[in-house]
């Protein structure tokens, strides 16, 4: 039982330490597409992920909207990325925060889902992935440089070098615009709650519904209607012309299939009275959907 503790408090200890170099960061930058997702802000995903970082202190911003000293100093800044490693049946993602140099400084737990409609979905991984930052508050506090002289050991002469007279003291950026800046903890970036193209302005705290509600624009999907024709391994799939556009082998699991169109090899599952064809177009996870006909 001791050991347990020991081990307990040693985890919690370490991811103590690992949310504190967030602390050395004065911005996250959230995309407006995060990479495995074909359009901007697609399930929401930005949306959310924003939101809770406000939620949570950190000062979050849109790639594109950003200020004058991180436009100058790109490495005050942490760019959040999605992690994702879902499968037919569930997704998963974690949340991963690099600095300007492309090095990872922290990751959330993975958060996973499995609803069906894939807004919800995303909704309901990412809110369990910021579960990992729950009892941590951010607070910025920039690394000190040590400006320290320089000491040059000649065996037994040592002579300290003192800082160049005729060299000011260099001020950051950063610096010169701390006693102007409001604290985060009194604003939420109004961004959150208007369309992704439009400017930062501060306004009050706002809900996660009436954030995703604002933001959210109609999604256009065409659907595409498709009659299946038995084959000995399956079905083909044809249109009105009528055209082959899929070849279809059953496997082991009902309403799944192995799908095969024009070079393109994926998955053919049923969703909602609905099918859809997931396949990879290079590193990128697509979708299509599907109404089909047997």
């Amino acid at each position: 039982m001791k050991y347990l503790c020991f081990f307990l408090f040693l985890a919690i200890g370490y991811n103590a330490h690992s949310q504190a170099v967030l602390n050395e960061y004065k911005y996250v930058i959230v995309p407006k597409k995060f990479d495995g997702f074909r359009s901007e802000n697609q399930y929401q995903t930005s949306t959310i992920v924003k939101y809770y970082l406000a939620k949570q202190g950190f000062n979050a911003l849109y790639e594109d909207v950003l200020p004058q000293d991180l436009n100058v100093d790109r490495c005050l800044g942490l760019v959040s990325s999605l992690e994702e490693d879902s499968s037919m049946f569930a997704t998963r993602v974690s949340v991963v925060f690099k600095d300007c140099q492309g090095v990872e400084r922290y990751r959330t737990q993975f958060g996973s889902s499995k609803v069906k409609q894939y807004k919800e979905a995303y909704r309901e991984a990412i809110t369990e992935a910021f579960q990992s930052l729950k009892d941590f508050r951010y607070s910025f506090s920039p690394k000190v440089k040590n400006n320290a002289p320089v000491v040059l050991n000649f065996k037994n002469d040592v002579k300290a070098l003192p800082p160049p007279e005729s060299i000011p003291e260099e001020k950051s950026l950063s610096d010169e615009t701390a006693d102007t800046e409001i604290p985060l903890e009194k604003e939420i970036d109004k961004e959150m709650a208007a369309p992704l193209s439009q400017p930062t302005e501060v306004m009050e705290a706002i809900t996660l519904e009436e954030a995703v509600a604002e933001e959210t624009q109609p999604e256009i999907v065409e659907i595409r209607t498709l009659y299946a024709q038995k084959t000995e391994i399956g079905y083909q799939l044809v249109d009105t012309e009528p055209s082959i556009q899929f070849y279809l082998r059953e496997t082991s699991m009902p309403n799944i299939f192995m799908a095969e169109r024009k070079g393109q090899s994926g998955l053919l599952y049923q969703r909602n009275e609905l099918w859809v064809f997931e396949y990879y177009e290079g590193d990128d996870r697509l979708q299509e959907v599907l109404e089909i006909k047997f």
